[in-house]
Parts: C-alpha cells; sequence; structure tokens
C-alpha cells in the first residue's frame, strides 16, 4: 500500500514539536510510519529531513492513501480571509492534483471546527469520487490530541525557574489566529481597552495592537506568555468542541478561564469558577489572578482536574495508531 501525507495548500517541515500547530498529529503520525515499514510513504508540501517541501503531483496519483493534515481549509472558501493573488496560485495547484484523488482513500486530521468532511467533498474535491474519507479529530482523544503540548512545552521549561516560580506580570495573555463568531473579537477589544495589561499575538480585532504576528516556534513564543497570568478560551462553531489553547495555557503556567459554553460536555474538568459569562466577570476574576497566592492556587486546582483526563505521550500514541489502523482496513471492509 502506498501512503502520501499532503499539505494541500501551506507547506509543513516537520523536525520535531513545538514548531507547527499541528505537531501533535504529526508526532504520532511519524511514530505510526516507523512502527509500519510494511507500507510506503511519500509526502507532498511535506517534509521530514529539514529540506524544504516540494509539490509534486506525481506522489498523489502514486498513492492509495492520502493523509491530509488541515489547518484553516475553510479559509480558502466563502467569506475569503486571503489574499486574492495568494489564493489563486493556491487554487492552481489544487487544480493540478484534484484528478488523482479520484477512487483514494482519504484520511483528514482535523484541529479545525470548520474543516469538515462535508466542506472537502463538496468544496475541496467537488466533482471527484473518493473511495472513503475519514477523519480523525482532535477530540477524538481523551483531554484532546494537543494534550500532547502539554507534554512537549514541558520541555521547555527552566528546573531551577520551575522551583523558585517564574513572575507573573501580565495580566492577560491571547496568542493564535483571530476567528469570527461568539463575542471573541468584541471581548478582546474591551479586554484590550480595560486597565488589564495585556500580552496580544498573532492574528487580533482591528484597532487592536499586538505584540508580535503569529509566532510558530514555541522556543520563541515561550517566553513571551511566559509572564501572563490569564486567558480566555472561545469556542467556534461547537460548544461540544475544545481547544489547544486551554492545554497550553496550563503547560506555560497561565490560568485558563472559558467563555460561556465552551467544552459545554466539560470534558477538560473545568471548574465553574473558570467559566465567565461576561467581560465584566472575566475583568474581576482576571484581576483577583493578581495574587500570587490565589493564582497559584487556581493554576493547581486547574492541572488537576485536567490531569484526570490527560494521557501520558505512549497513550495518544496508542488511540492514534488504533484511529489510524482503523482508517486503513476499514474501507477494505475489515475490522481491526
Amino acid at each position: 500500500m502506498n501512503i502520501t501525507i499532503a499539505r494541500l495548500r501551506s507547506f509543513v517541515k516537520y523536525n520535531g514539536p513545538l514548531e507547527t500547530v499541528l505537531d501533535s498529529f504529526f508526532e504520532n503520525y511519524v511514530k505510526w510510519m516507523n512502527a509500519n515499514p510494511q507500507y510506503n510513504y511519500d509526502t507532498y508540501n511535506v517534509s521530514f529531513d529539514n529540506t524544504r517541501p516540494k509539490r509534486t503531483p506525481e506522489t498523489i496519483k502514486w498513492a492509495d492513501v492520502i493523509v491530509i493534515p488541515s489547518d484553516s481549509e475553510f479559509r480558502y472558501h466563502g467569506e475569503l480571509q486571503m489574499n486574492p493573488k495568494d489564493l489563486a496560485k493556491s487554487n492552481e495547484h489544487m487544480d493540478e492534483i484534484r484528478p488523482y484523488f479520484e477512487g483514494k482513500d482519504v484520511i483528514m486530521f482535523c484541529s479545525d471546527r470548520a474543516d469538515t468532511e462535508a466542506l472537502y467533498r463538496n468544496e475541496v474535491f467537488k466533482g471527484i469520487r473518493l473511495k472513503s474519507f475519514t477523519k480523525i479529530d482532535e477530540i477524538d482523544f481523551s483531554g484532546n490530541i494537543h494534550g500532547m503540548k502539554y507534554h512537549f512545552i514541558n520541555t521547555l521549561k527552566n528546573p531551577l525557574a520551575e522551583m523558585v516560580g517564574s513572575t507573573k506580570s501580565i495580566d492577560f495573555g491571547y496568542w493564535g489566529r483571530m476567528k469570527h463568531g461568539h463575542d471573541r473579537e468584541k471581548t478582546i477589544r474591551q479586554i484590550y481597552r480595560s486597565e488589564l495589561s495585556c500580552q496580544l499575538i498573532g492574528g487580533m480585532p482591528s484597532g487592536v495592537e499586538r505584540k508580535s504576528k503569529w509566532i510558530k516556534d514555541w522556543k520563541k513564543l515561550y517566553p513571551l506568555l511566559e509572564p501572563c497570568r490569564t486567558t480566555l478560551c472561545f469556542n467556534w462553531l461547537d460548544e461540544t468542541a475544545t481547544t489547544s489553547r486551554y492545554v497550553e495555557a496550563l503547560a506555560i503556567g497561565i490560568v485558563p478561564l472559558v467563555w460561556r459554553n465552551y467544552d459545554v460536555n466539560n470534558t477538560y474538568v473545568i471548574d465553574e469558577w473558570q467559566r465567565v459569562q461576561t467581560f465584566e466577570e472575566f475583568q474581576t476574576k482576571a484581576m483577583m489572578l493578581r495574587s500570587d497566592k490565589f493564582h497559584a492556587e487556581r493554576l493547581e486546582l486547574a492541572r488537576q482536574n485536567y490531569a484526570k483526563v490527560h494521557l501520558t505521550e505512549e497513550e495518544y500514541y496508542n488511540e492514534f495508531e488504533k484511529m489510524m489502523n482503523n482508517a486503513i482496513i476499514l474501507p477494505n471492509y475489515l475490522k481491526f
């Protein structure tokens, strides 16, 4: 069986954890490849050897199974959120490789609520008959597959600094891409204009000054976020979903507060105190966290609660392995 991992839009040069948004998936995929030498592997717009990734349509044509680590595919459809020239160039590449997906098994690694099977079938591969489509979702894993990031981020910590404790001097930290809806933009503007001090990195609402554009490399991002006391986690499109920001915050030493019905089924075991309904409630709790003692207590409780569902790296791989094996075998009507 021939398997190609393909980034349809932006490339990924995977050298290890904490350098790409989908590192939790990539790290497990590398382990899975090493554990399954009976298959043949190749790449499209991805590299694992520190070389620049290449778009190679022949590796899509060659493959029986195509693995797609999906990251913001929705931005290329509907209400566009990118430069038209960049979109046109990207779509040219898609037009070239789309016919080669005919009759193929597709496995999508999903880490974005808007990157759905329907989007891929009806838009990305419009007019193409896939043999099968399997989605492996971040929330299919206990504590979210990005619980892996908790383990990854812990490797960045200075043991001596951990013993004496880090200085918390900034009220609010926020990092990542901006998405519309669920009061996210309005609330971040309110926080920015309040008396709370902010460290903002990545895409921000208009009128909000950020410290930096998005930083993929956590070795650079971590020291900018470490001084922050709290952050705010929002859902987008799906109230049952969770996000990596919550896990990342706990690993950094930030108390994550959550907006309204975030993780409505409480799969993260979130304490009710962490849930806020209004900007005013968030501001009050953020100011309470200026107390080092109170901050330490809330952080410890949040970490203890999340530990109830958080897996080891080995346990995450075991779950990933079962899902990948099923995705490979089930299209041939065998149950694993």
